[in-house]
């Protein structure tokens, strides 16, 4: 009997009670099915700015010699076409490297095996070289920590 008493007089209370929790639960769920599809709909955009940098060695004849091992730059040395392409992909890697940081996106990709090969080429290294002043402080650490190793 005073249970029922008690239920008529919080009962209001306890039903609004129930509905707060509720929906905080639900706003959670939700909160976290969005940042998964944020995280998705990120490495998606990421790709396809790879894509698009790296399509270009097959349309554009001039930087044929971008990924050549055996480059002479003494003989010829980086052109300005060659080192806007490396200066696109310098810039492509800090702002993947910056939205890994921020965790925009995962990833179980270690890129620092992909950075020793791009950057053993003569002219990615002799780009880097000329420009990594220009770059944030912590990706270039990045970077050069990856070709240490």
């Amino acid at each position: 009997m005073e249970f029922l008493h008690w239920v008529g007089t919080h009962g209001f209370d306890l039903l609004e009670a129930v509905a707060i929790i509720a929906s905080l639960c639900f706003t959670a769920v939700s909160f976290r099915h969005d940042t998964k599809a944020r995280r998705i709909g990120n490495q998606f955009a990421i790709t396809e700015a790879h894509r698009n940098i790296w399509s270009q060695l097959y349309t554009r004849p001039a930087l044929a010699r971008v990924l050549q091992p055996d480059v002479n730059l003494r003989e010829e040395p980086v052109t300005d076409e060659e080192a806007v392409f490396i200066t696109f992909i310098l810039l492509h890697l800090s702002a993947t490297y910056r939205a890994m940081q921020e965790g925009l996106f995962t990833t179980q990709q270690s890129i620092a095996g992909d950075l020793r090969w791009f950057f053993a080429r003569p002219i990615p290294r002799t780009v880097w070289l000329a420009s990594k002043s220009l770059l944030e402080p912590d990706f270039v650490e990045f970077v050069d920590r990856s070709l240490n190793s």
